[in-house]
């Protein structure tokens, strides 16, 4: 089972304790969308550029970057970078063949020893770029409206 990072977007109303209990069929989603940590670790570097929150800390302070383990909180303040961002990786895919055949990390064996390869990612560009485009979507709306997009780490 590959590991995932989900994101929600919510109205502004819903707390993370209420996203992240045991039924989150009664919570009010409004759109959510799952992306693989291979490709979250992929473009993780500029991840880092985005202002956002981490709920578990504080509601208040702002931080960069993606809580990659926890939650992370986008509101309104984090949508113009992470917009900006997931364009640019979009338009990048664009050019891409039909199989994308990405560069992953460093392949280690079970003592910490580096085999000397690199794990070999492959993603289909039509699936990555339909998987941008939802999260664009909620991005913008996330821009427009007062909500939340929560991203649920591995």
């Amino acid at each position: 089972m590959s590991l995932e990072h989900e994101f929600f977007l919510v109205p502004n109303t819903v707390s993370y304790q209420e996203l992240m209990g045991s039924n989150k069929k009664t919570t009010d989603i409004i759109d959510s969308i799952t992306l693989s940590d291979d490709l979250i670790q992929y473009i993780a570097d500029s991840l880092n550029w985005i202002p956002c929150k981490n709920p578990a800390v504080s509601m208040t302070k702002e931080v960069k970057g993606i809580n990659y383990e926890g939650v992370t909180l986008f509101d309104r303040t984090s949508a113009a970078t992470m917009k900006s961002i997931f364009k640019a990786w979009y338009a990048l895919f664009l050019n891409a063949p039909e199989k994308l055949e990405l560069t992953g990390e460093f392949v280690y064996s079970s003592n910490k020893k580096v085999l000397g390869g690199r794990e070999g990612l492959v993603f289909y560009k039509k699936d990555a770029l339909e998987l941008l485009d939802r999260l664009l979507s909620m991005i913008e709306r996330l821009e427009e409206e007062n909500l939340y997009l929560y991203h649920l780490g591995i």
